[in-house]
């Protein structure tokens, strides 16, 4: 074939004259255009253009790249990060309050510094810079922020302006120093419910306790909870809200957000035999007849419980006066967590907490709904029989202490 015949040229049906060029390529693939030509000579030229660069491919062992790969590679020569990255947040499915934090960690910490980078001079080295520059002090925040850029970036490679992702940095995505969870025993977790049910104050947070730690609530879940999420008798909670509190830079005034819970699902959860009189009685005390009405009203007023007002003013306080230190409300869902396990599978572990990780978890979830009950009496045993132990256990050494 000569080097006039390489290719091939189809006059298209149109009114004015236009030619599309096209030709087969090292990889057996028919590669055209970007777009027609006004006539046959420029369609001859582009193939001429493309039948060089085949050549010179050969002569210096590169790798052949198709006409649409170097279209992207010059785009993302031009393309800035400031551009790119604010447009994959933008575009990406997330919660509002997620959204939120991804646009203030983009605006404060990425941003302003690499920005101005061409989305092709995102290097390694770039990054470490980067990362390196910011407040090591905020190590979680730091975290937070090279996630969000490694995902802008593994966007990037899908969309062939990255051939890979530049975020490599050894140890970033790292927990450093990061507080042990402190997982309360059976005791302990009364413990801390009978405190605060003895202290006038905070005596309507002691099923705030109970619920969250043995129906494994997220905070933001069990500060939502209404009257009309409690089933009959008590025997199930449904958790389908959640409240969040993130200041919103777009919107400042807007700072409480009622959505969907963490996984944008729900779930009934049923409530373990041995706490459902406690909720009763809570029902009757502290809440409003309105089914609209909160489980628990914030102390200090306003819309809803605020977690770090809760543990600081009410949660740890009750722990230290039982000798507990070094908890938090969050250490509740650790709780659940370890006491589901002891008699349940993973998959009606996983259900009663709403965590969303394995597909399998959730199909079994919709699948054996029933079993769940079995899982929340197997829970009452096991409490029951602790604090039964302990109460015996006290009651010995009292006796021991007593004179003869």
């Amino acid at each position: 074939m000569s080097r006039r015949d390489w290719g091939k040229i189809k006059k298209q049906p149109t009114k004015r004259p236009s030619y599309q060029a096209s030709y087969i390529g090292p990889d057996g693939r028919r590669h055209y255009a970007p777009h027609t030509f006004a006539s046959k000579t420029f369609a001859q030229g582009w193939l001429a253009q493309e039948r060089d660069y085949k050549e010179r491919c050969t002569i210096n062992g590169e790798r052949w790249k198709t006409p649409t790969e170097r279209a992207t590679q010059k785009q993302a020569e031009v393309l800035r990060l400031s551009t790119y990255g604010k447009t994959v947040i933008d575009q990406r499915k997330l919660a509002q309050s997620t959204r939120i934090e991804y646009n203030a960690k983009w605006s404060q910490l990425i941003e302003p510094k690499l920005g101005t980078l061409a989305v092709r001079d995102l290097t390694p080295a770039a990054v470490r810079t980067w990362f390196a520059s910011l407040d090591a002090t905020k190590a979680t925040r730091n975290r937070h922020a090279y996630g969000i850029l490694s995902m802008i970036c593994n966007t990037a490679v899908r969309d062939g302006l990255l051939d890979r992702n530049p975020c490599d940095v050894r140890g970033a995505m790292s927990p450093r120093g990061k507080k042990k969870d402190k997982t309360p025993t059976t005791v302990e977790l009364h413990g801390i419910a009978d405190k605060l049910g003895a202290d006038p104050r905070f005596e309507r947070f002691r099923v705030l306790v109970l619920l969250a730690g043995w129906c494994g609530l997220r905070f933001g879940e069990v500060s939502e909870l209404r009257r009309q999420d409690i089933g009959r008798d008590c025997t199930t909670v449904t958790i389908s809200r959640a409240v969040r509190h993130r200041r919103d830079p777009d919107n400042p005034d807007q700072w409480c957000r009622i959505s969907t819970t963490k996984t944008g699902d729900e779930r009934i959860v049923t409530v373990p035999p041995h706490i459902r009189d406690d909720v009763k009685e809570h029902l009757a005390r502290h809440v409003g007849r309105s089914l609209n009405a909160l489980l628990f009203e914030p102390a200090r007023g306003g819309c809803h419980l605020n977690d770090r007002v809760f543990n600081k003013d009410v949660f740890q306080p009750a722990a230290r006066d039982i000798g507990i230190g070094d908890i938090s409300s969050h250490d509740l869902r650790h709780f659940a967590g370890t006491k589901n396990a002891a008699v349940s599978s993973l998959a009606e572990n996983m259900a009663r907490l709403g965590h969303k990780t394995v597909e399998a978890a959730l199909r079994y979830q919709h699948s054996q709904d029933g079993r769940d009950a079995i899982v929340a009496a197997n829970l009452s045993a096991n409490a029951l029989a602790e604090l039964a132990e302990t109460t015996e256990q006290n009651d010995a050494d009292a006796e021991l202490l007593q004179p003869h």
